[in-house]
C-alpha cells in the first residue's frame, strides 16, 4: 500500500486516529492557466516523536528493513510520488524538510501546465487502512477563461453538498444522535492541531471575487482549524452526522477557525 508516509497499515491508522497533523496547499496561478502548487505537511515534534518510534518496532519486524532505522515521516520520495494525486501533469519540483522544536513535517512544491487538469481533495483518504472508514474524493476541481475584457477568470468548483439525501438519511436512522464520552474523547484527540487549508493566489491583482475571504492576492478556499472545536461537546456530536465534508462546513461556517465557501463555485477575475 502507497500511504502517505510509506509506514505500515497499522502505524498509518494510528496517525489519522490521533490528528495532529497540519496539511496546507497553496496554490500559485498566472495569467496563462500554468502555476504551482506548494503543500505544507506536519506535525508536532512530540507526536512525530512516538510515530517514529513505533515505526522503528514496525520496521524492525520487517525481514528487508534495516536493523534499527524508522521509515522517515514526510520524505521527499513520498512527496515525489504524491504528485500524480494533484492530477495530470504535474510534476514535482523540490522538497524541503521542517525540523523546529516545535514541528516536523516537509514543504513540496510542483508546476502543472493547466489549472483544469488539476484536482485538489479537501480531506485525506484512507485507502485500504484495515479499520479506517473509507470514504470517496471530495476534489476540488477547476475551469479557466479569458473574459471579453480579456482578463483571465478562474472557477473553483467544490463537490455538490447533499444536504437533503443528509438528512433524510438522518431522519430514517431515528433522528440526531450523540456520541457517548469515549466516542467523543477519541473524535477529541482527532481534532486537536488538526488543521487543513487550501488557497489560491493569483500573480496579479484581483479584479473581483465572490469569496468573502481574500487577502491582496490570495484567496482562501478552505481553512478549517479543528482544535477551535474541542470545547464544543455539542458541535463536535453533529459533525459526525454529515456524509461528506461539504455538508459538514453548514455547521462550521460561522466556527472561529473556519473560513468554508458555501456557494457551489467560486469565480476569481484577475489581470
Amino acid at each position: 500500500m502507497r500511504a502517505l508516509f510509506r509506514l505500515s497499515a497499522a502505524l498509518f491508522a494510528a496517525m489519522l486516529t490521533s490528528g495532529c497533523i497540519t496539511a496546507l496547499t497553496n496554490i500559485k496561478l498566472r495569467p496563462d492557466g500554468s502555476g504551482t502548487i506548494e503543500q505544507t505537511l506536519s506535525m508536532s515534534a512530540a507526536a512525530a516523536e512516538q510515530f517514529a518510534s513505533m515505526a522503528k518496532g514496525l520496521g524492525e519486524m520487517s525481514p528487508d528493513a534495516k536493523k534499527g532505522a524508522a521509515p522517515e515521516l514526510f520524505s521527499e520520495q513520498d512527496m515525489k510520488e504524491a504528485a500524480g494525486k494533484f492530477g495530470e501533469g504535474v510534476v514535482f519540483v523540490s522538497s524541503t524538510p521542517i525540523k523546529t522544536a516545535d514541528r516536523v513535517g516537509r514543504i513540496a512544491t510542483y508546476q502543472f501546465a493547466d489549472i483544469t487538469r488539476l484536482k485538489i481533495d479537501q480531506k485525506p483518504q484512507t485507502g485500504d487502512v484495515p479499520g479506517a472508514s473509507k470514504t470517496a474524493a471530495e476534489d476540488v476541481l477547476f475551469r479557466f477563461a479569458r473574459l471579453p475584457s480579456g482578463n483571465p477568470q478562474l472557477t473553483v468548483v467544490f463537490p455538490e453538498a447533499k444536504i437533503e439525501e443528509a438528512r433524510k438519511k438522518a431522519a430514517d436512522e431515528g433522528g440526531k444522535k450523540t456520541m457517548d464520552p469515549a466516542q467523543l474523547a477519541m473524535v477529541k484527540k482527532l481534532f486537536d492541531g488538526l488543521k487543513v487549508g487550501i488557497d489560491v493566489e493569483v500573480l496579479g491583482t484581483i479584479v473581483k471575487t465572490n469569496s468573502p475571504y481574500v487577502q491582496g492576492s490570495r484567496v482562501t478556499l478552505l481553512e478549517m482549524d479543528f482544535s477551535q472545536l474541542l470545547a464544543n461537546d455539542e458541535l463536535i456530536s453533529q459533525i459526525g452526522e454529515p456524509g461528506s465534508l461539504e455538508e459538514a462546513k453548514q455547521l462550521l461556517k460561522n466556527v472561529k477557525g473556519f473560513k468554508v465557501n458555501l456557494d457551489r463555485e467560486v469565480n476569481i477575475e484577475f489581470k
